[in-house]
């Protein structure tokens, strides 16, 4: 009886019973910041089954193993005291979303508030939460002016993916507007780099963010660059092995194989016909990403039997997101 009459944890003022406890009990969320009030309800109240119920299945969160997910969850909830739940911004458009908010949480009597700017994507007509930039304390830069620029993507099993991308004829005001768009996606997803057909265009477009390495040997990945129409040659016969990952196909990264050294002539936005010979963590990312102008995906440089060991992973990943079903 308890809950009939507290108020919601969410901090909207009203009963638990007349706010996020429907949402709880199986109803939809209308919208992405009803969503995560519901969320952010379901952490404090100590509900993991419904936080896994409303994340995305290509979140980088997603797990197979409901049972050690649901411990984990629980395990947050119960060491964390919700104290207040601040929303700073919520941008919606068509099937993506974004809310920033500050959870006021203290854990084992420590202050334990974080900023997150979360982005929500619609799955099967449902929102769900797939991934969110955090940082320590009450950050309202998080927040980021103008209309939402982060695009869809295209996860396995999606078709534009295994089409060679079209050439672009002209560096049109389209052209530059998708590339803004495309950073702040890659951006939002932790990634490294990102080609057109990952965000439902085919056409021959990649960025990557330029690996360099600082003193102590560890990559740090610096300013955009724009491949425009690019073309790969000169493959060095010296080889390495490293792991890959790929926003398209989340959760999963293995060994991939690659020439150390290549050379690739693209434009770049201001037009010019460009030639670099590339090396290292460089190429390796030039090489994996121009592979998605061709309908190439990582997993194919795999060998025939590690192919077979992902296999049960890839179909469950591909079900989940376009069959809203588990094997």
């Amino acid at each position: 009886m308890e809950n009939e009459v507290k108020q919601c944890p969410c901090g909207s003022g009203k009963h638990y019973q007349d706010c996020c406890q429907p949402f709880h009990a199986g109803q939809v969320p209308p919208d992405a910041l009803t969503l995560m009030r519901s969320r952010y309800a379901a952490y404090a109240l100590n509900l993991p089954d419904y936080i896994i119920k409303t994340t995305h299945p290509a979140s980088p969160q997603y797990s197979d193993d409901y049972s050690r997910w649901a411990k984990k969850l629980s395990s947050f909830s119960q060491h964390c005291k919700f104290e207040k739940l601040e929303v700073l911004d919520f941008k919606e458009q068509r099937d993506v979303a974004t809310v920033t908010f500050v959870a006021h949480l203290s854990q084992n009597g420590q202050d334990a508030t974080f900023t997150e700017k979360s982005y929500f994507d619609k799955v099967n007509g449902k929102w769900m939460y797939r991934i969110g930039q955090l940082a320590e304390g009450r950050v309202p830069n998080l927040i980021t002016t103008g209309q939402i620029k982060i695009l869809p993507l295209a996860y396995y099993g999606n078709p534009i993916l295994r089409k060679k991308g079209d050439p672009i004829l002209e560096i049109s005001e389209e052209i530059e507007t998708l590339v803004d768009d495309m950073i702040e996606t890659m951006d939002g997803c932790d990634g490294i780099g990102l080609a057109a057909p990952q965000v439902h265009q085919s056409i021959q477009l990649f960025i990557i963010r330029e690996p360099t390495e600082n003193e102590s040997g560890e990559i740090v990945w610096g300013d955009v660059k724009v491949f425009i129409n690019p073309v790969l040659s000169a493959f060095s016969e010296d080889k390495w092995i490293s792991s890959e990952g790929c926003l398209s196909i989340p959760s999963i990264h293995l060994d991939v194989e690659r020439s150390k050294e290549v050379t690739v002539d693209y434009t770049n936005l201001d037009g010019e016909r460009v030639q670099e010979r590339c090396s290292g963590m460089k190429a390796r990312v030039i090489m994996h990403e121009y592979d998605h102008l061709q309908g190439v995906l990582f997993i194919d440089h795999l060998s025939a039997a590690e192919k077979e060991k992902i296999d049960p992973f890839l179909k469950r990943l591909h079900h989940r997101i376009h069959d809203g079903t588990e094997l």
